[in-house]
């Protein structure tokens, strides 16, 4: 029990904050549509979708240990892992375990709301399973789908997901709406990589970093602010969203201000936490604000 509790910090906790955020979105938009609250499907829900993110964390933590990755990166307070194993390499066993621990608790609450709901889960489950398990040893490997792995786990999976529980049922307004935080969280997660990148590379990682240098990395995270900006534009016009939800563009201007700093400062953006908390900020706080002003509305 206490080499458990010494392995805490590979669980990276405040980087949980973003699976109850997407949680609470999924479930302010069933409360715009009028849909009854369910509080055994939204603690259960919010159950998977923290131990998701601390399964993702933990075998991050333990593969990157054996994979010597650990041994070369220098931790940032945005990126390189907890080094909880590289001063304590003795507790990758325990990591492990709290890594299978967690998965498990997600399959079992996967395999009771396909009891309840049914075949709908079940798609999600094992894109969400796909993801946790190949993320660290295979999609790094692969700048697509690197890029995209983090905002479709988050962003869409647990947004969707969270509706889901909720209502029975999907809706094409909701896999719109998610596309905010995916772009978002696909940011957050791209940035962070910047300083890693001489480490990844001899890793044997392939990201998109990496394979287009961090000029065109930077160049993607503009792209990516500017579709959040149009998207939460157009669908607030269409109604798709109330007007309140407009309240979302202040922390998505925080992306244009800190674009000039990824762009110029490159691998050496840790050097200027300030332009990196701005990512973390607009990544975390747009969805919350847009969860927020959807129960307002509803």
């Amino acid at each position: 029990m206490k080499n458990l509790i010494a392995c805490l910090p590979a669980i990276r906790a405040p980087f949980l904050l973003l699976a109850p955020i997407c949680v609470f979105l999924g479930l302010s938009i069933s409360h715009y549509h009028h849909v009854e609250f369910q509080l055994v499907s939204f603690i259960l829900t919010l159950i998977a979708a923290l131990f998701s993110a601390i399964a993702v964390n933990c075998l991050n933590e333990y593969q990157d240990f054996h994979s010597g990755l650990d041994l070369i990166t220098t931790p940032t307070p945005f990126s390189g892992g907890s080094g909880l194993l590289k001063t304590s390499p003795h507790l990758a066993s325990n990591v492990l375990k709290i890594a299978n621990f967690a998965a498990t608790i997600v399959l079992l609450v996967g395999l009771y709301f396909t009891l309840v709901i049914g075949s709908k889960v079940i798609p999600l489950g094992m894109l969400g399973a796909v993801i946790i398990f190949t993320y660290t040893k295979w999609l790094n490997k692969t700048p697509f789908l690197c890029l995209i792995a983090p905002g479709l786990g988050f962003g869409l999976l647990i947004v969707n997901g969270s509706y889901l529980t909720q209502t029975l049922s999907y809706s094409n307004d909701v896999w719109l709406i998610s596309l905010i935080p995916f772009f978002l969280i696909n940011n957050l997660l791209l940035i962070n990589q910047f300083p890693d990148i001489q480490a990844d590379k001899k890793s044997g990682r392939n990201h998109l970093p990496i394979k287009y240098g961090t000029k065109i990395a930077s160049v993607v995270y503009l792209l990516f602010a500017i579709f959040s900006a149009i998207l939460l534009g157009v669908l607030i016009m269409k109604k798709v969203l109330p007007f309140i939800s407009a309240v979302c563009f202040l922390p998505l201007l925080l992306n244009f201000i800190a674009f000039p700093h990824y762009y110029l400062f490159g691998e050496k953006i840790a050097e200027h936490p300030n332009a990196m908390i701005l990512n973390v900020l607009s990544a975390n706080i747009t969805p919350l604000l847009l969860a927020i002003s959807l129960l307002i509305a509803g």
